[in-house]
């Protein structure tokens, strides 16, 4: 006997997933770029209400943006947005800058020579104003989203995607010392010629090194 009401119910668990995940970026976007500022409250309900939404979805969204440290959920009360400490900030630029690496061994010898010119064009935006750590960040976000979506690994795509938003946020502040800069441009040379010539080991030395990560 064919079971009729499993597809339905398939679409509706995937209408509610891509719900859910659209809120969750949505609130931290909003986060990310500061027009919900740290200790900005939020209440479930009123943003339900503001996006015409179920509150189930939105206190989805919260507890998932509550795992990655953007905001702390006070039980029958409010959500109140996180401050980015110093050491959130030290420690979300490690982290990405090795991800980073590791995104750029496993795509590196995926790519095809379309896709090196293109990634290579992105990664001339990074040394470009390293004076602006809003600017770098967006610049090596952008290699780093190219380079992860073709790397062929969803665990690591998982990791990298949950964590982005948090990262976002944390980097914008991220300086790199003026006296760094000659060292971080020297990377973004580096990981050039490392996709050109497809040498995973290099590739991803030289895009730690274009976070000034070693």
């Amino acid at each position: 006997m064919i079971d009729v009401e499993r597809p339905a119910r398939a679409e509706i668990a995937t209408k509610k997933h891509l719900l859910a995940e659209g809120l969750f970026q949505l609130i931290g976007e909003r986060i990310v770029s500061g027009d919900l500022a740290p200790g900005a409250r939020i209440r479930d309900n009123e943003l339900a209400a503001e996006l015409s939404v179920s509150r189930t979805p939105v206190r989805e969204a919260l507890q998932r943006l509550e795992r990655i440290g953007l905001v702390m959920m006070y039980p029958s009360r409010y959500t109140e947005v996180t401050s980015v400490t110093p050491e959130q900030v030290e420690t979300a630029h490690v982290f990405a800058g090795l991800q980073a690496g590791i995104i750029a061994r496993l795509a590196c010898r995926r790519l095809s020579a379309d896709e090196v010119e293109v990634v290579c064009g992105l990664i001339r935006a990074v040394p470009a104003d390293l004076a602006d750590a809003a600017a770098t960040s967006r610049a090596r976000h952008a290699v780093v989203g190219f380079l992860a979506a073709r790397s062929g690994n969803t665990l690591q795509q998982s990791l990298v995607g949950e964590a982005s938003l948090a990262l976002s946020r944390a980097l914008k502040t991220h300086e790199v010392p003026a006296e760094r800069h000659p060292a971080v441009a020297a990377a973004c040379a580096d990981l050039e010629e490392a996709l050109r010539l497809g040498d995973a080991d290099a590739a991803e030395q030289a895009c730690r090194r274009m976070y000034d990560v070693i």
